[in-house]
């Protein structure tokens, strides 16, 4: 599978280049996507993004569209992309502005002008769907989202189409938040706790990392996947864990190495709700499997904060030793904190299966953004 930063010709479905939020293995190598914005707050215009050419039209725009998270550039005008939180941003001027989706079933949350429009649920296939007419003339924002999880399969994105794209400056703050259910927004816009999984339930874009992302101004992508652990998955089920997930663009099926080119201003991990199901203390594996793991993060973004969160969804004894866990961890990497969530509030409502409600999600990002700007200066 291979993944090109490219960008891209004009035609009658993307109307212009594309600067992408993605990193380029194309070829004999990987492009550099210079340095986190930690590293350049005073100068946000040296984070580089460099380019191949793969159509010449000197009338496009640049940097029409900004794809936020990990795709798969193999068929260029039809990106791929699996994990939660996936965009497409663009600025478009116009009344009316359609998209073209293509690939599994899966819910896409429609933004334009920073207020959501209906969700798109998409049954598979090759559709176009119209995000938005009788807009007022001018010009409009808008996001694409990916609200539902990697294992439903793979999506692909056609463009867009029914107006003009205007080029608007590449965003410079990116947050990848690294979890479980918590983190995918499972059963989050559901009235729980007696629901179960569905569609219709679970939104990313309504979960903590989406809501503090946005409080923060910043962009986002979810590495997230529902009862994973970092060394024992929910009930000790059969599957990956997280180590052996990360470094795919397409986890589902386990394909397309992604190159880490482009470096996070932080990235977030909340796992271990998982490794202590079942009231199975998982002990010093955890410890040896997590710390394992950040020097696996820590490999791809040598200077990047990472924060180690804690669970709201374990309680007692169990949330005290997580906590004493990550805190044993983030003291083998000097620029690991921890951040400690409490305890989610039955006051507060539930989501589906016990999972954290939007109330208790926009508590977690509230915590989230404290820390953040206490690191980052946000």
């Amino acid at each position: 599978m291979r993944m090109c930063h490219v960008r891209l010709g004009s035609s009658a479905i993307w109307a212009g280049r594309a600067l992408f939020l993605v990193a380029c293995a194309c070829g004999h190598g990987v492009e550099s996507a210079g340095s986190s914005e930690l590293d350049d707050a005073k100068d946000p215009d040296s984070v580089s993004q460099r380019e191949i050419d793969l159509a010449d039209s000197a009338a496009a725009p640049r940097e029409a569209l900004h794809f936020i998270g990990r795709f798969d550039f193999t068929t260029p005008d039809a990106p791929v992309f699996e994990w939660s939180g996936s965009a497409v941003w663009t600025r478009f001027a116009g009344t009316t502005i359609s998209a073209r989706l293509d690939g599994s079933a899966n819910d896409f949350e429609v933004e334009i002008d920073g207020v959501r429009r209906p969700v798109i649920t998409h049954p598979g296939g090759d559709q176009t769907y119209v995000l938005a007419s009788g807009l007022a003339p001018g010009q409009h924002d808008l996001k694409l989202t990916r609200r539902t999880e990697a294992f439903f399969s793979t999506s692909i994105f056609r463009g867009f189409s029914g107006a003009r794209l205007i080029a608007t400056p590449r965003p410079t703050r990116l947050i990848e938040m690294i979890g479980d259910s918590i983190t995918c927004g499972y059963g989050v816009t559901g009235a729980g706790p007696g629901c179960s999984f569905s569609h219709d339930t679970e939104a990313e874009t309504h979960a903590w990392g989406a809501l503090a992302a946005g409080q923060l101004g910043a962009t986002h992508h979810a590495i997230c996947w529902s009862g994973i652990g970092v060394f024992r998955n929910f009930a000790d089920g059969a599957g990956p864990h997280m180590p052996e997930l990360y470094g795919f663009i397409a986890p589902n099926e386990r394909s397309g190495a992604w190159s880490f080119a482009v470096r996070p201003s932080a990235v977030v991990i909340n796992l271990g709700t998982n490794d202590f199901s079942l009231d199975v203390d998982p002990g010093q594996d955890f410890v040896n499997a997590m710390t394992a793991f950040v020097a696996q993060v820590r490999s791809h973004y040598p200077t990047t904060p990472i924060v180690l969160a804690g669970s709201p969804m374990l309680g007692g004894t169990q949330h005290t030793t997580h906590k004493g866990y990550l805190d044993r961890v983030a003291r083998s990497d000097a620029r690991t904190v921890v951040l400690d969530l409490a305890v989610q509030d039955g006051a507060d409502g539930f989501g589906c299966d016990f999972h954290p409600s939007e109330i208790t999600a926009q508590k977690m990002a509230d915590r989230l953004k404290a820390q953040l700007h206490a690191l980052l200066g946000w």
